[in-house]
């Protein structure tokens, strides 16, 4: 057991945010897929059956519902163009697929948990330009069964957020989840089909799991808030009485909102030194979703996100990096950068006399010199914005014919050269991390289960379709295969509904 409190203990949670997108034009709705009706032992039935449409223009681009390295949203709901709040200044934002490459052997990261999946060829060498869409097709999902682990509870809220159309900010590449929100959302028959599923003796599990893989976040917390006021009981808390184990685990953190959980899972980092969920979370999120987090941290801990960084994390430069991260003050591209970018190519926005700049005092301050200045990599890796990087690391490349990942292998060692690694992975590509993430927690003996579950309920709504396509290419066989293969029962079943 975990040991994680249900409900907020600092009990202040702010007000409910007020409505409208006028910051947006309107978007196309998704095309409704029919609710299912739900009775005990009814077999699981996903109105899903299409991936989501590809619109016809950038104007009426539908991005994923939330994601890391996107700006706009809020702290409840990843990345979501939304009303909440007004836009964070600019900062970090989501790599595309790297330099249209297919993969290849991993090499060169020497004893490194992390590795490059792909070429480290010049983008002026490839066809097809640096940024290319990215397609990825349907996977289909197997069934079978039992599973036991810590549990997890989320927070409560005391108001849910209103559902709103996505759109990418910060990021040209099309990247898609594979949950999506139900157009025909209907809150009081999802509460009810809720209470039949748990009515008498047993639980039909499988109708729990349809619905919940078939609402996006924002509609849960939404089923949430109307279904303690239509029955006055928590809805979590109910089914957490119902259920055990990773399953119990990954539905509270399926109903939590992203900024929460995401504060949890770091609380949990830092109490038993997981270096490695401190870097998969705070090094990959956007600015939006880091002030969210630090807030969310606050509330619930009654304690200061930096301040316990300082705290518990061992290594200067590691905790620097870290420190630098949860400023939420990366350099962003802007709305009309992005318009621009897609209109004229990402040359457009790229400073390429900085570029060449940051690549010269990366070498003054590594191999151009006896010893490291550590500062100096700090200060450019936490604060240029992922376009920018890899026009650095391009010249870096040109000029000193040298991989920037070897130059960080060669002048830093320890968590801190995996921060760096972390980072030059997810700017390049970033689906191609969080597929080496699941597999190093299902490859072996024993599974890492906190490390699956948070990993594909993240990424659910952002780029689990990509992850998906990495996975594939990087290790041969299917994600679902995988994780059937290290799963069983209705734990099983609820992650391959998530992966689908």
């Amino acid at each position: 057991m975990s040991g994680y409190p249900y409900g907020n203990p600092a009990g202040d949670y702010p007000a409910p945010y007020a409505t409208g997108n006028s910051a947006y034009p309107p978007y196309p709705a998704y095309p409704p897929p029919p609710i299912p009706m739900y009775a005990n032992n009814q077999p699981f039935a996903s109105p899903y059956g299409m991936p989501t449409p590809q619109m016809s223009s950038y104007d009426n681009y539908l991005a994923p519902s939330y994601g890391g390295n996107q700006t706009s949203g809020n702290p409840y709901d990843y990345g979501r163009g939304n009303d909440y709040q007004s836009l964070p200044p600019p900062g970090g934002q989501m790599p595309s697929p790297m330099l249209n490459q297919p993969p290849q052997q991993y090499g060169d990261y020497g004893n490194s948990q992390y590795q490059p999946p792909y070429s480290q060829a010049t983008a002026s060498s490839l066809p097809g330009g640096l940024y290319p869409n990215i397609q990825s097709p349907a996977t289909q999902s197997n069934y079978a069964g039992g599973a036991t682990a810590p549990s997890y509870q989320p927070q409560q809220q005391t108001f849910y957020p209103e559902e709103q159309p996505s759109i990418s900010l910060a990021s040209l590449e099309q990247y898609r989840g594979t949950i999506f929100p139900v157009s025909n959302f209907n809150i009081d028959a999802d509460c009810q089909a809720f209470v039949q599923a748990m009515k008498g003796a047993g639980t039909n599990e499988k109708a729990l799991i349809d619905i919940i893989v078939n609402r996006s976040n924002a509609q849960r917390q939404q089923i949430k808030h109307q279904y303690k006021s239509m029955y006055g009981t928590d809805l979590v808390k109910q089914i957490s009485g119902e259920t055990s184990g990773n399953f119990k685990e990954t539905i509270s953190a399926l109903f939590d909102t992203p900024a929460n959980f995401d504060a949890w899972s770091i609380h949990q980092a830092l109490t038993a030194s997981k270096e490695g969920t401190l870097r998969e979370i705070l090094l990959t999120r956007t600015n939006s979703e880091i002030r969210g987090i630090v807030e969310s941290y606050k509330r619930t801990f009654n304690k200061d996100l930096e301040k316990e960084i300082s705290k518990h994390v061992r290594g200067t430069d590691f905790k620097r990096i870290l420190i630098s991260a949860v400023q939420a003050n990366r350099d962003e591209l802007s709305p009309q950068q992005i318009q621009q970018a897609r209109q004229m190519g990402i040359e457009s926005v790229i400073d390429r006399n900085r570029a060449r700049q940051d690549a010269d005092a990366l070498y003054k301050a590594g191999a151009g010199k006896i010893g490291t200045d550590e500062k100096t990599f700090n200060a450019i890796f936490a604060q240029r914005n992922y376009y920018q990087l890899r026009a650095i690391f391009e010249e870096y490349q040109k000029k000193h014919h040298t991989d920037i990942a070897k130059v960080i292998q060669s002048e830093f060692s320890g968590d801190i050269k995996d921060a760096y690694l972390v980072l030059i992975t997810c700017i390049r590509d970033r689906p191609s991390f969080f597929a080496e993430r699941i597999h190093k927690a299902v490859v072996g003996l024993g599974t890492n289960d906190s490390t699956l579950i948070r990993v594909i309920v993240t990424r659910s709504e952002i780029d689990l379709v990509q992850i998906k396509e990495r996975y594939q290419q990087m290790y041969k066989h299917s994600l679902t295969q995988d994780v059937s293969g290290d799963t069983s029962g209705d734990y099983k079943r609820i992650l391959l509904s998530i992966i689908k």
